[in-house]
């Protein structure tokens, strides 16, 4: 579906804007009656606007990105460019934006001295801008004063706001007030989904190759439950901001009384680069590193398509794979609502199916985690390495290996009475398989050697399996060479 973009004027009493225009393939700079204004593309969806009053604009800072060569066409008071995704019509009278897709709108964009004004529907949700004090994800009811800003809605677009002075974002309004600044610099993209609007939004903030590094939450005394649920909450304020990788300060917690100090413990450990979340956090991190995408993810940004994903602000997905839902109050249960889906808790490897509210068991020192079927999750544990996959959708995983600056790769797929498991490794390394809510296998083979059945785990070697009548998973070892392609075929 093409992304079709409108400029538009105020008709033929407005006073003429542009009144003289250079374009140079990409970027289109016009002299206006009372300064001057830059369209940059930076990408097929995303693009820099500029507007001063009253003089040149000045230096900008710098984008790097690819090269972006739009089709360019005038007739009339119209200037239409043209990239494979985005159309961009100009009426040279005025300045007013307005954004498509197909002929859905998505977002009106108008610049006068000093305002942004963003036309949003009455029912649009806008998240970033490293939240509010509402206690909610969703801060389109606040006022919030930023030295710069970026935000997404659930329309399908994103802007990021860069001022050399404070600004006022009056959401309720569809305003970014900067009163008395010279120039109104903002980037726009469109995803429509919020990891392909950070991703744009990466390319415009990223630095280079630095190592992406935590950053500190504010500090705050963590002294009861009410603390600690707006403590989560900040965390997945800060992420939907593209805040990378939001990090805790564990003096906060000293002051708390028992049972919040400990809850508060434990997702903080959680957190912390635990030695068997060692693997999955440092791909996620690189991920990070390569396409601006937050290690903690609300649900917001991985289920845009759910209508009410905004309103748990205490539960959040940690990469793709795993759900976590931290107690919140006293006592040893949580309640929640699943997302799509099935789910399996980690702990106790009891499915639930999705879209529904459940209570679990959360006992202190064991945070709830889900994960959703279709996945692979690696856990590092001693010498080994665990791939928990959990049928009944294929899945796969890419690990980050760092010292070899490359992915190994992990995948499975049912097919009718068959699971095939494959391993592609950059690393010598022991590899158990453990298939989730799985019935003992009629055979376990790689290639014409079948593996043997031993009667429990202690007994796990390469090249053999076992069936934990208990859980009902199916357990596979595997031993792999750097630079091997492992394949198991599994009947029943």
């Amino acid at each position: 579906m093409r992304l079709v973009i409108f400029l538009f004027g105020l008709g033929a009493a407005a006073q003429a804007g542009v009144i003289a225009r250079d374009w140079d393939a990409g970027k289109l700079t016009m002299r206006l009656d009372d300064g001057t204004a830059v369209m940059e593309w930076i990408s097929p969806v995303a693009f820099r606007f500029a507007r001063s009053w009253g003089g040149p604009i000045g230096a900008l800072p710098n984008i790097s990105h690819q090269r972006i060569e739009p089709e360019f066409e005038e007739s009339g008071s119209t200037i239409t460019i043209r990239t494979k995704y985005v159309t961009a019509g100009l009426d040279r009278n005025d300045l007013k934006l307005q954004v498509k897709s197909g002929q859905t709108p998505v977002a009106s964009i108008a610049l006068t001295k000093g305002q942004l004004r963003v036309g949003m529907t009455p029912d649009e949700k806008v998240f970033g801008l490293l939240g509010g004090e509402g206690g909610r994800l969703n801060v389109r009811a606040e006022r919030l004063e930023r030295r710069q800003g970026f935000f997404f809605t659930n329309a399908g677009y994103g802007i990021f706001v860069r001022t050399p002075e404070r600004c006022v974002f009056n959401l309720p309004n569809g305003m970014v007030e900067m009163p008395g600044a010279p120039v109104i610099e903002y980037t726009f993209y469109y995803g429509p989904t919020p990891k392909e609007i950070m991703e744009q939004h990466w390319t415009v903030v990223r630095t280079g190759e630095e190592e992406v590094a935590p950053t500190p939450v504010p500090k705050a005394p963590i002294d009861s439950w009410a603390a600690l649920r707006a403590l989560v909450l900040r965390l997945n304020q800060w992420s939907l901001s593209a805040v990378l990788f939001p990090a805790l300060n564990l003096v906060s917690f000293d002051g708390a009384p028992g049972e919040v100090k400990q809850r508060a413990r434990d997702l903080s450990e959680l957190l912390a680069n635990r030695e068997v979340w060692n693997p999955y956090f440092i791909t996620y991190l690189r991920e990070a590193h390569d396409r601006g995408l937050p290690l903690i993810r609300p649900l917001p940004m991985q289920f845009s398509r759910d209508a009410n994903s905004d309103q748990q602000a205490d539960v959040f997905m940690l990469g793709d794979e795993v759900l976590v839902a931290p107690a919140m109050g006293p006592g040893a249960r949580r309640r929640l609502d699943l997302p799509r889906g099935l789910w399996t808790d980690l702990r106790t490897n009891t499915e639930y199916r999705g879209n529904q509210t459940v209570e679990v068991e959360a006992p202190a020192g064991r945070v709830p985690m889900f994960v959703r079927n279709g996945w692979i999750v690696p856990q590092a544990q001693r010498d080994e390495m665990e791939l928990h996959y959990f049928p009944s959708l294929g899945g796969e995983f890419f690990l980050w290996e760092p010292d070899k600056n490359d992915n190994s790769q992990f995948h499975a797929s049912p097919a009718g009475e068959y699971i095939r498991v494959e391993i592609e490794t950059q690393v010598s390394r022991t590899y158990e398989w453990v298939i989730h809510h799985m019935k003992a296998a009629h055979e376990v083979a790689e290639d014409a050697t079948a593996y043997q059945r031993v009667a429990r785990r202690a007994l796990l070697r390469p090249g053999t399996w076992w069936h934990d009548d208990a859980t009902n998973n199916l357990h596979v070892m595997v031993r792999a060479e750097a630079g091997s392609d492992r394949i198991v075929n599994i009947s029943f």
